[in-house]
């Protein structure tokens, strides 16, 4: 289906700094693109993009931290307090001057000549569908229910014939695990001989999520290898996200149309972006339950930092849109919504940035601005947009979310303890970690039972109540304390999906000691420790055909034997 072309070719320029040593003084220095740290005859050089999720470290109080997830890093050292090693930069000493090269890099797919249309068509969230005479393809597809066990609702109502639009692609570009990206329940309605195209992500984890729901032709790409799709003009690649995640971004030519999907990839190949016609990004913040969850900071504080993250994500955009300088600019993969009662603090707090919020942004830059609020269908030649379209209806009629809730209670409503304690015995995770977890009701308000893990070389795991877990928190020097929804618990991993869909799904509320992201933890057990194919649950699992009997029988009162004949999700 895909002839790999070979890597992309990059065109390079450089640009030179130069730094007086005389105006470095001894110890951290806090310059407008670098952090130097200087003691005698060493001198260390670094960028001041954080590594975690591309914010700028800043001095605060003697200290240099990214203000967006508090990562803190010691220059001196050349380490953030988490353990990760930052990357100096190289330079020249002459005299009283340090040089220090900039290297621009800026990657270019190859183009084929090529004289059709191609359309692109807004479904929902970061679902897109791109389409030519020769080709139909969809990225990641969320058009029903909820995503990260509830927490997540679609802002947008989907189109009526999204299942016919979906089948009739010739793939399915699906970037990364997290299920408004990799949605169950959307797939379960997809033929399972769908060609699904994935990222080649080190530890699998998108795929075997993936074959896990009965789809078996799966094509994984190589990062910035160039991929021609049989019979067409479309040149594609994949870009991997350049923060801690397994994320992908979608680089892609048909003739002279060039586009650019960065979905939520941060720092997107290491910020070497290419120039495109068309870029389609994330836009809206709001996107994870930190800093809300995070009980080592005060609420007022806690709103403070939203509002923070919220700027940021646009400053961010703001980059992009200088470094890429596209024509068009669609702000896509943030429609999603807070929409249970039981998320009220999020439903209050977690503001997100607005479509219009870019309007002015993209007019000084003279950058047309796609809104799918208004318009769902472009059709472009080339460089040159034709046509928008709007879309009258009629619309999917979704999941209601309160009689969907009370299903996922009943569902994951009973607590296998000797599974519980062979999911983390199994797990292969070793740390100087000790992790406690209390699964708790909606309000997070009452302790149904405390678990207290140990990720020694032999792992212990043990049931422990309310006494011994508050001595513990007061005595202890590492742990993480996580007050997790009982039901979003269980689901989690009595299906072996990644923690991040409790963490993003505001399920969860955290109390850490050290006040740090510990990254070998949720890495471990959002990409590492993932497929039912490593530990068969116990329970129903979730598997395409159980999702949708299931939600049948519950909400519409089918038999597995009439859900043969008819279709109401």
């Amino acid at each position: 289906m895909f002839k790999n072309l070979g890597k992309i070719k990059y065109n390079t320029s450089d640009s030179i700094s130069k730094i007086d040593l005389n105006d470095l003084k001894n110890g951290i220095n806090n310059l407008d693109n670098f952090i130097i740290y200087k003691n005698l005859s060493q001198i260390d050089i670094y960028n001041r993009v954080c590594d975690h999720n591309g914010g700028k470290l800043i001095s605060n109080q003697n200290r240099v931290v990214c203000p967006m997830h508090n990562w803190e890093f010691f220059p001196d050292k050349g380490i953030y307090k988490n353990g990760y090693i930052k990357k100096k930069m190289n330079y020249v000493q002459k005299k009283n001057k340090l040089y220090v090269k900039n290297k621009t890099m800026v990657p270019e797919i190859k183009r084929l000549k090529n004289s059709d249309n191609i359309t692109v068509e807004y479904i929902n969230h970061a679902c897109l569908i791109f389409k030519s005479k020769k080709f139909k393809f969809a990225t990641d597809p969320w058009t029903i229910g909820p995503a990260f066990n509830t927490g997540w609702w679609l802002k947008h109502k989907t189109i009526k014939d999204w299942k016919e639009e979906l089948n009739s692609c010739s793939f399915i570009f699906v970037s990364h695990n997290h299920p408004d990206h990799l949605h169950e329940l959307t797939l379960s309605n997809l033929r399972k001989d769908m060609p699904i195209v994935v990222p080649n992500f080190i530890t699998n984890s998108t795929k075997l999520l993936i074959e896990d729901l009965g789809f078996k032709n799966i094509t994984k790409l190589d990062f910035e290898d160039q991929y021609k799709f049989k019979n067409s003009s479309l040149i594609l690649s994949v870009l991997k996200s350049g923060d801690l995640r397994e994320d992908s971004g979608l680089y892609f030519s048909f003739g002279n149309f060039t586009s650019l999907l960065t979905v939520d990839a941060n720092n997107l190949n290491f910020l070497r972006l290419p120039k495109v016609v068309f870029l389609a990004s994330n836009f809206a913040g709001g996107a994870h339950g930190y800093p809300l969850n995070c009980e080592n900071y005060k609420l007022k504080d806690r709103i403070k930092m939203t509002n923070k993250e919220k700027n940021f994500q646009k400053l961010t955009k703001i980059k992009y849109l200088n470094n890429i300088k596209p024509k068009y600019f669609l702000p896509y993969a943030g429609f999603f919504t807070e929409k249970l009662k039981r998320d009220s603090v999020y439903i209050k707090h977690n503001k997100k940035n607005k479509i219009k919020d870019y309007l002015n942004i993209c007019n000084k830059k003279k950058i047309k601005l796609l809104d799918v609020e208004d318009k769902r269908k472009f059709t472009f030649k080339n460089l040159k947009l034709l046509k928008k379209e709007k879309y009258q209806g009629p619309f999917y009629k979704d999941l209601n979310e309160k009689k969907y809730l009370k299903y996922y209670l009943e569902k994951y409503k009973k607590i296998d303890y000797n599974y519980i304690e062979n999911y983390f015995k199994n797990s292969n995770f070793q740390d100087n970690l000790k992790l406690y977890i209390s699964l708790c009701n909606d309000e997070f308000s009452s302790n149904i039972i405390n678990f207290k893990i140990i990720f020694s070389k032999e792992i212990e795991f043990r049931i422990i109540n309310k006494t011994e877990l508050l001595r513990d928190l007061k005595i202890i020097n590492n742990f993480l304390y996580l007050k997790i929804r009982k039901e979003a618990f269980l689901n989690t991993i009595y299906n072996k999906k990644p923690w991040e869909d409790i963490s993003i799904g505001f399920q969860m509320k955290q109390f850490r000691k050290p006040n740090i992201y510990n990254r070998k933890f949720w890495f471990h057990f959002c990409n590492n420790y993932v497929s039912k194919k490593y530990v068969k649950s116990l329970t129903d699992c979730s598997s395409c055909g159980t999702i949708k009997q299931d939600l049948d029988n519950f909400i519409y009162g089918t038999s597995n034997k009439d859900f043969l004949h008819i279709n109401k999700i």
